[in-house]
């Protein structure tokens, strides 16, 4: 297949990639409530997510990139392979994906303002994150076909794969160089936002 025939394939199943953009929304929204109402309990998980994190932190840059890219990927090709297990995989995705970026938000916004969460997520973000979502709306496909063919319903599972497997060449690619960009350049431009001089929420 060739990057037409990947781009009408995700035109087909835009109904599924709205319903992953739908539950991550959901999942932050909430995140971000929980977070606001349950200010304590959002420290704490800030303080164990920077835990997680600080492995990587505390890699050289290249190594970095290497080590951030390789996490999404792979979180990115569960979603879509795992989603031939009737879609819980991708749902799980979206769902803790979406909340976590919630909690983080507001927590980023508390203490260093919007316009630092902004500079901090969008530069590498506004590739990675429809990457990702895209990634999780394949899985629901997969594994509404699932479903379709235990019903006994005419369906091409073995087609379908073929064409995941296609667009897989773009997830690489496009989490390759959001990664480059999380590593490299949001820094940068994290360094030219002062967050002493933004405005902290109450």
């Amino acid at each position: 297949m060739n990057w037409k025939d990947d781009l009408q394939y995700i035109r087909s199943i835009r109904n599924y990639v709205l319903l992953s953009v739908i539950l991550f929304t959901g999942a932050a929204i909430l995140g971000f409530l929980a977070a606001q109402k349950y200010p304590e309990l959002a420290v704490i998980q800030m303080e164990e997510l920077g835990e997680m994190l600080k492995w990587i932190l505390d890699l050289s840059p290249p190594l970095m990139m290497v080590a951030i890219f390789l996490n999404n990927l792979f979180t990115s090709t569960m979603a879509m392979l795992l989603g031939i297990g009737f879609g819980i995989v991708p749902a799980i995705v979206a769902s803790m994906n979406g909340a976590l970026v919630g909690l983080v938000a507001y927590q980023v916004i508390k203490t260093k303002g919007l316009i630092f969460l902004v500079a901090a997520i969008l530069p590498h973000g506004i590739i990675e994150l429809p990457t990702v979502l895209i990634c999780i709306g394949v899985g629901f496909r997969l594994g509404h076909l699932l479903v379709q063919s235990l019903q006994r319903k005419e369906v091409n599972l073995g087609d379908e794969v073929k064409k995941v497997l296609s667009l897989l060449k773009w997830v690489v690619l496009l989490l390759f160089i959001a990664a480059a960009i999380e590593t490299f350049i949001t820094p940068l431009i994290i360094h030219i936002v002062s967050p002493t001089s933004l405005p902290v929420m109450e």
